[in-house]
């Protein structure tokens, strides 16, 4: 079943492009309201054979309709990028994002939403680039020695890992933090949310909004939530145009 229409805003302009990281080509689509706005939201996909940059889409066509670019991609090994997920690890990851920031505008407040994976992402990179915002959909939280390991099978599951890189990241964090959890989660246990929120004594402001009735897999989900959606999309839209307003 496809997601419904929610675009009810302006024509927007999406530009689809490759950049390198490393010895790999990603995939990137750039989602404007016009040609030429300044791209100052970057999306990180979670883990899995079947994650990708488009199911975010309905999030980052909202904003570009309220005047925000974004600028979406895939990891290697994933969608149309090379590489194969089998040989990445959490560390080329990290470094990944880090290639990726540099196609956002830098005289922009940057915001950066991650989903499962990409949250533990999004947490760890940004003491190195200082967003604004962030928002986190089910963030997961992997150990310290976990960086290295491959997505072969012997990567730790998510959990509250007191030495999380994530949770050390956002410890550094002075912006504004907004987290989406999914009340059915069986993939990220609610405790790692809650060690987010305490990792996060920095944060300008934080915020949990948690979705009844959700699985772990938000974005196929909430796409659907016809009275809900419109909230959740509201509430990251005010939360980043709040972050870009104190700078």
């Amino acid at each position: 079943m496809d997601a419904p229409d929610i675009s009810a805003s302006p024509p927007m302009k999406t530009e689809d492009f490759v950049f390198s990281a490393g010895e790999h080509w990603l995939a990137a689509t750039r989602v404007q309201p016009d040609a030429g706005a300044a791209s100052s939201i970057l999306t990180l996909h979670g883990l899995g054979k079947t994650a990708n940059r488009h199911t975010i889409r309905y999030v980052l066509d909202h904003l570009a309709g309220h005047g925000l670019a974004s600028v979406c991609f895939e990891f290697s090994g994933n969608g149309d990028s090379s590489g194969a997920m089998e040989e990445a690890c959490l560390r080329r990851r990290y470094e990944e994002t880090l290639a990726a920031a540099e196609h956002l505008d830098k005289r922009e407040p940057l915001t950066l939403i991650g989903t499962s994976m990409g949250g533990h992402l999004a947490a760890w990179v940004a003491p190195v680039l200082k967003p604004a915002c962030l928002v986190l959909f089910c963030p997961a939280s992997y150990p310290a020695d976990a960086a290295e390991s491959r997505f072969d099978g012997g990567l730790a599951r998510p959990g509250p890992y007191p030495d999380s890189p994530a949770y050390a990241g956002i410890s550094e964090f002075s912006g504004d933090l907004l987290i989406i959890g999914a009340d059915k989660d069986a993939v990220v246990p609610a405790e790692t949310l809650d060690g987010y929120l305490a990792a996060a004594k920095n944060a300008h402001s934080k915020h949990i909004v948690w979705l009844d009735d959700c699985e772990h897999f938000i974005h196929r989900w909430l796409p659907h939530q016809d009275a809900l959606r419109p909230q959740v999309l509201t509430t990251i839209r005010d939360t980043i145009l709040r972050a870009h307003a104190r700078q």
